[in-house]
Parts: C-alpha cells; sequence; structure tokens
C-alpha cells in the first residue's frame, strides 16, 4: 500500500503542475482523477486508511488553490501574491476533513505533514497572517523522516519567511547539496535571491555565478546572466549614490 500511495502522491504532484502549466486539455484535469483513485483506495478494506486519508486531505487543499494559480498572470504557486477569494472553499472544507480524519492512527506520516502544512496556508486569512511558526514546526518533523535536500530547501524558505532574509540565508548556508549539480544550481539560486534582498549584491553575484555555471540550458545560463547584470548595476547606482553623499 505505501508504494501504491508513494506512486498516487508522486502522481499527483507532476498532474498538478500540469494543470496551470499543460497546453493539453486532458492534462489539465488528470490530477482529479488521481484523487478519485486515492479515494476508491481508502474504501478497501485493509487500507492504511489514516495516511491515504491524509494524502486525500493533501491533495484535496492544493487543489483549492489552483483556481487562484491558474488566474495569477503568472501563472505560478505564489501564495503571497494569490487571490485567495478564488480558493474553492468547499475543497478546502473537505480537505480539513479528511486532514481530522486522518489522525485515526499512531504514525505521522509525510502526508500528514504536507497535509498539515496545507491547512496552515488554508486557514491563513491572508498571507500575513500565516502561522509561519506552525509549518517551520512542521518541517523540522518532515526532515526527521526525509531529512532530503529537498525539504531543507524548502525549510529554509520557510524561515526566511517570517525571520528574514539573514535568517534565511543562515539556514540555507547549512545545506549541503551532497556534490548534486542540479542541487547546488539551486541552492546558489536561492542564496542568491536572498542576498538581493538584503542589497548584498556581490555576494548575490557570486551565488549567480555558480548557478550559471552548473546551469546545462542556454535559457537559465541567460536567466542567471541577467540577474548577474542586474545586480552589477545595482552595485553601481549604489557607488554612485555614495560618491554624491560625500560631496
Amino acid at each position: 500500500m505505501s508504494e501504491i500511495l508513494r506512486s498516487r502522491y508522486e502522481k499527483f504532484n507532476e498532474c498538478y503542475k500540469a494543470a496551470y502549466t499543460g497546453s493539453r486539455y486532458e492534462e489539465r484535469d488528470e490530477y482529479r482523477l488521481v484523487i478519485e483513485s486515492v479515494k476508491e483506495l481508502s474504501l478497501k478494506p485493509g487500507s492504511d486508511k489514516p495516511q491515504t486519508y491524509a494524502l486525500i486531505a493533501y491533495m484535496l487543499l492544493k487543489t483549492a488553490r489552483l483556481r487562484a494559480i491558474i488566474n495569477n498572470v503568472a501563472k505560478m504557486p505564489d501564495l503571497k501574491n494569490q487571490n485567495r477569494l478564488l480558493w474553492d472553499k468547499g475543497l478546502t472544507k473537505d480537505g480539513l476533513d479528511y486532514l481530522s480524519k486522518s489522525a485515526g492512527g499512531n504514525k505521522v506520516s509525510e502526508y500528514h505533514l504536507r497535509a498539515g502544512i496545507c491547512a496552515c496556508h488554508a486557514l491563513a486569512k491572508d498571507y500575513q497572517s500565516t502561522d509561519w511558526m506552525q509549518i517551520l514546526s512542521l518541517y523540522d518533523q518532515y526532515l526527521e523522516i526525509n531529512d532530503s535536500f529537498e525539504i531543507a530547501l524548502e525549510r529554509a524558505h520557510i524561515i526566511s519567511q517570517f525571520k528574514g532574509p539573514k535568517a534565511g540565508i543562515e539556514a540555507l548556508l547549512k545545506i549541503d547539496p551532497k556534490n548534486n549539480l542540479e542541487g547546488s544550481k539551486v541552492l546558489n539560486a536561492n542564496l542568491a535571491e536572498l542576498y538581493i534582498k538584503q542589497n548584498q549584491y556581490n555576494q548575490a553575484i557570486d551565488s549567480l555565478s555558480k548557478s550559471h555555471e552548473f546551469s546545462e540550458t542556454k535559457k537559465e545560463k541567460t536567466l542567471y546572466l541577467n540577474k548577474i547584470e542586474f545586480c552589477k548595476q545595482r552595485l553601481l547606482l549604489s557607488k554612485k549614490y555614495q560618491e554624491v553623499l560625500s560631496f
């Protein structure tokens, strides 16, 4: 059962992304079929109901936000800029109900934690009132059962949200990409974004240069070069400003 749930979890995430990036209509609706298949699993005798309910909760709570993503010009899953009035209240309620039902077991699974994180966002009236401390606590538990690079990266992002860029940078610098070039690229790209928020443009350029080095596509390399140029321009403006002040 655990392998089946894992395959459904991965398939849902793939289809969910296709729902707001895919060009084919059938891609956009496939995530619903995955949800229904997991609901069917929950009805079978001998199924791990707490984990299955938790996975359904995660899927429903994520899907509740989908319309807001699709209606966003950038079509990105950016919680900060989503119109929460477009979140599906019915799906949110169903997701929270399934999360409550998932509490019957004696094991906290990855799906419980994923659903719990989604629930924190669903219960916040706006981005500013998000319970980041609770989300961080859930990520701390998550790392205990899955100490992957991806989870550590997500946790560092959460720290930057409520403790600020400096704390986020400190958390990122503790992450070991484990000699993975893709991981190193992503890690340095995230560092660069936080350095820019801190107006630390030299450090941002260093991080972006590493991401550029680890990139394999022309599109990515161009993206990082453009960001490096932006940082150089900001440094130049800062230098000119200091020169004006010195007169």
